[in-house]
Order: C-alpha cells, then sequence, then structure tokens
C-alpha cells in the first residue's frame, strides 16, 4: 500500500479520494484548511491544516508531514476555488482573480516544492495536479470564467515544467480533468457523480509512469490536448 497526499481533502473530489483511497487500505495525509471540518477519523488517515494559498501555512504543513513519514508515494494536488463565471470582459474582477490563481496556479506548485524532498528516491513517485478542460487552450471556445480558465491553464504548464525537472529523479507528474463532476463547485446540473470521477483518476494515477509524464488526461483515460 502507498501513502497518498490529499490537497482539499474534506470535500468534493477531495473527500471522495481520500474515502475510496482509505477502503483500498492506503495511507492518507488529508491536507485542510480547517481540519475539524474534516468529516470523519480513520486509523490510516492524518488531517494536516493546510492553506495552499499561503506559503507559510504549506511549509508548516511541509514540517509537520516529515515528523509522520520519510516519504510519500502520490501527490494530489486536488485545492481549488472557481470564479464569478464571468459573461465578459467588464465582468471580471481583477483582485478576485489574483485570488483565483494564487490558490489553482500557484497553490500546487508550493505544496509541490515543499513536499518534492519528500518525493526523490529510488522508486517512482507521482504529482496529479487536478486540472480541468477549462485549462485547454485547445478546447476554449466558449469564453467566459476568465480567471478559473487561466488558472488551470497556468496549472498545466506547471505539470509540464515540473515532469521535465522530474526526469531523472523518478518523480512523474501529470494534469487530469475529473470531468463536470457533481460536488459543491460542479453543482447539482454536474452529469458525472464524484464516485465515478474519482474512481477513474485513481486507476490513471496507479498507470501514471514515464511515458505518461508531462500529459493531460480526462478521468476517462482520453488524452486531452493542451
Amino acid at each position: 500500500m502507498a501513502t497518498w497526499v490529499i490537497t482539499g481533502a474534506n470535500r468534493g473530489l477531495g473527500l471522495e479520494f481520500t474515502k475510496q483511497l482509505l477502503d483500498e487500505g492506503h495511507t492518507v495525509v488529508a491536507g485542510v484548511r480547517e481540519p475539524q471540518s474534516m468529516p470523519f477519523n480513520h486509523e490510516t488517515m492524518t488531517v494536516i491544516q493546510l492553506d495552499v494559498s499561503s506559503t507559510e501555512s504549506v511549509q508548516n504543513f511541509a514540517k509537520e508531514l516529515r515528523l509522520i513519514c520519510d516519504s510519500i508515494d502520490v501527490l494530489v494536488n486536488n485545492a481549488g476555488r472557481m470564479d464569478g463565471r464571468w459573461q465578459s470582459i467588464e465582468d471580471v474582477d481583477p483582485e478576485l482573480s489574483l485570488d483565483v490563481l494564487n490558490v489553482n496556479t500557484i497553490g500546487p506548485l508550493r505544496v509541490s516544492q515543499a513536499l518534492w524532498p519528500l518525493l526523490q528516491g529510488s522508486n517512482l513517485t507521482k504529482i496529479a495536479n487536478i486540472s480541468s478542460l477549462m485549462g485547454s487552450i485547445d478546447d476554449c471556445m466558449s469564453g467566459k470564467s476568465y480567471a478559473y480558465r487561466t488558472s488551470k491553464t497556468g496549472l498545466n504548464m506547471i505539470t509540464k515544467i515540473l515532469a521535465v525537472e522530474g526526469q531523472g529523479e523518478n518523480i512523474t507528474v501529470t494534469s487530469y480533468h475529473p470531468g463536470w463532476a457533481k460536488t459543491d463547485m460542479g453543482g447539482e446540473r454536474a452529469p458525472v457523480p464524484a464516485h465515478d470521477s474519482v474512481q477513474g483518476l485513481i486507476a490513471l494515477i496507479k498507470q501514471q509512469v514515464d511515458d505518461r509524464t508531462g500529459r493531460f488526461f480526462e478521468y476517462t483515460g482520453v488524452e486531452l490536448q493542451w
């Protein structure tokens, strides 16, 4: 069994990741902004405070993590936030846009940087960045959601850069689109059950070896264009 770190683990896809991985017998480190908000306890789960938008919080998270383990097998950068789904350029809120970019783009970079030493070693390890088809430049036909789209495009570029840096260090880095999943963020109209999305994502992450690093996949296994 492996040690998985999940950010944003107390709700939505992060919570579903945590439940499914624990059911499989894995060890899970759950990073959440408010540890008391984690809806359950488990003998192989450790909950640690984590706000991916704060460098200090991320550094403290890494310190606490090093107290309980010498290495990790998988980091899932799942924590994220939406924007205002702005319809036009006139509607865009620049300050909120910066907050979205801080969480969705720089947040995963902060966490990956802080945990990189725990991923280095002789065994293959993995970073899975939960991106979105909305971050695909190739797929942008409807516009709107300026900040969210841009934040996920940026995350995809960070995925590619980290994948290059991970070469020779046995660290693979891949982006994933979870589908339009039925979560608090995705809404009730979303067609993909969270369970099905995460089940597909876990299966793909387990297959994440050298020839799949630096690429972009839907939860179904279909490869997406950047």
